[in-house]
């Protein structure tokens, strides 16, 4: 198994860190809701022990400040040098995280994710078998059993795949030979939490059973059904983390990964799994 170099964040009661940009609109890594909040002590009679604390630097907050997905508080200022986990989209500190790593392909992960990385053959394997025994249940089969899962860094996923980004977990190759059976491999970005590492191992196994199976969607629809994968993963779970993946899906605009879900969810919702893949099969 491959080790993978990680630098470990210290990080003060207050930041001291290297900014790092954060784009807020991202699918799920910038879920920050701005909160104006007027509070006025003289209208209110609210006394000073009642105000909320921002969570980076331990001050008072008044007036205008930020929350995490968390429901963490911080003063707004903090968002512009704040380092946020790449997985869970919480605010790295030592009061809310205490801490975290930089991986060298620059992805943070806090240290409440970092405690449940993947990153051994057993806990792949585990992973492999809870999601298979998910897909059992909705009427999903006959995925192989074999296939090599492979963790890599974020530059060497991108190279991999067609359309690079930032936010790219996943990648299955497929090689067709004459007259053989496909050989599949799943590449997956080394770092990823348990949970998210079975959503994103879920999402690539759809991959290969819809090729087993040799049902044909467009490259639009084949990615918005194979979210389904990760849908049924963070909606087994149910867990907060599960929740903000689920919620960032749902308030995905992207046309492929975002639109193209949200249709097969729908689709999902009304006629459920059983119908729903008795259709795929029957349509191809």
């Amino acid at each position: 198994m491959a080790s993978f170099e990680a630098c470990k964040l210290i990080l003060s009661q207050y930041f001291v860190v290297s900014k790092f940009y954060v784009r807020m609109d991202r699918i799920f890594h910038y879920l920050i809701v701005i909160w104006v909040i007027i509070i006025n002590l003289g209208i209110c009679g609210k006394p000073n022990d009642d105000l909320p604390i921002c969570t980076i630097c331990l001050q008072v907050l008044t007036g205008e400040y930020s929350i995490d997905a968390w429901e963490n508080p911080f003063h707004s200022h903090h968002a512009n040098e704040g380092i946020f986990c790449h997985s869970c989209s919480r605010i790295i500190s030592q009061g809310i995280t205490q801490g975290g790593v930089r991986y060298t392909d620059g992805r943070h992960l806090c240290s409440l994710c970092q405690a449940s990385v993947v990153e051994s053959d057993s806990t792949i394997y585990s992973a492999y078998t809870s999601v298979i025994e998910q897909f059992i249940a909705v009427g999903i089969h006959n995925i192989p059993h074999n296939i090599p899962i492979k963790l890599i860094n974020l530059i060497e996923l991108n190279s991999k795949c067609s359309q690079s980004h930032v936010d790219l977990k996943g990648f299955t190759h497929t090689a067709h030979k004459y007259k053989t059976q496909p050989n599949y491999t799943i590449f997956i970005l080394f770092g990823l939490p348990q949970i998210e590492f079975e959503a994103v191992l879920a999402h690539e196994l759809l991959h290969v059973w819809l090729d087993q199976n040799k049902i044909r969607l467009s490259p639009k629809k084949t990615e918005g059904f194979c979210n389904l994968g990760r849908y049924l993963i963070y909606q087994n779970n149910q867990s907060y983390f599960s929740k903000i993946h689920l919620k960032a899906m749902d308030n995905s605009k992207n046309s492929t990964y975002g639109i193209e879900y949200h249709k097969m969810k729908d689709k999902l919702e009304q006629i459920g799994w059983k119908i729903l893949i008795s259709d795929l099969r029957n349509n191809n």
